[in-house]
């Protein structure tokens, strides 16, 4: 019954590892290259119609993918949590941070699922229901930003509090203090959007997740 128990915490903790890194990795894949390069960088309901109408099944394709892969870092990232909510420090905010990222994986699912479904609209002539759909969808992640550095500025204290080394507590502060840019950043009202910051911010979330889950993944072995 012991080694039964211990099987499955060893297979959580190496499924949340792989969700973290290849949800990260894809994820940008996804935003940053496929998706700017094949249909466009859009900044309204209308462009957005517009670019992913002229690109076609592709468009929808990426804009599903791209949908699915954040999903999968975000259920990566509540596995994580729950993880370090079975620790000693901390605990508290991994439990926190497990209830926000289940909160912005809905978001997530309900956000994509309208801009999917105001191209179906779209495609099938009634551009009125398209144009409030894709409306609903752009706009509706307004607190997005906030959601996102809540979720992971609570994970980063039970990743400090409960690091085995000085690699693992890096990764923690680093995760904080990126998290704490966006946080601020949203409550002055700042979009960092494309900006250089921005850029800066995205990427080194990106790379603090898949190395987070390459040290989770090390620590199960």
């Amino acid at each position: 019954k012991f080694i039964g128990r211990e099987f499955m915490n060893i297979s959580n903790k190496t499924l949340s590892s792989w969700l973290l890194i290849l949800g990260a990795i894809l994820t940008l894949v996804i935003w940053v290259g496929l998706e700017p390069a094949i249909v466009g960088d859009y900044t309204s309901p209308q462009e957005f119609l517009g670019m992913m109408g002229e690109a076609g099944d592709v468009g929808a394709l990426l804009g599903l993918l791209g949908g699915v892969f954040f999903l999968t870092q975000i259920v990566g990232t509540v596995m994580f949590a729950r993880q370090l909510s079975e620790g000693d420090s901390g605990a508290a905010f991994g439990n926190i941070a497990a209830i926000l990222g289940i909160v912005l994986g809905a978001a997530i699912i309900g956000t994509n699922d309208l801009g999917l479904s105001a191209l179906a609209a779209g495609s099938a002539g009634d551009a009125a229901s398209a144009m409030v759909g894709a409306q609903v969808s752009y706009y509706s992640g307004a607190s997005f930003g906030m959601l996102f550095g809540l979720t992971y500025l609570c994970l980063s204290l039970p990743m400090i509090a409960q690091a085995s080394d000085m690699f693992q507590k890096v990764l923690g502060y680093l995760l904080g203090l990126l998290t704490l840019v966006m946080i601020i950043s949203t409550l002055a009202g700042v979009d960092l959007g494309t900006s250089v910051i921005g850029i800066i911010v995205w990427l080194g979330l990106v790379l603090v997740l898949v190395l987070t889950g390459v040290a989770n993944l090390r620590s199960s072995e």
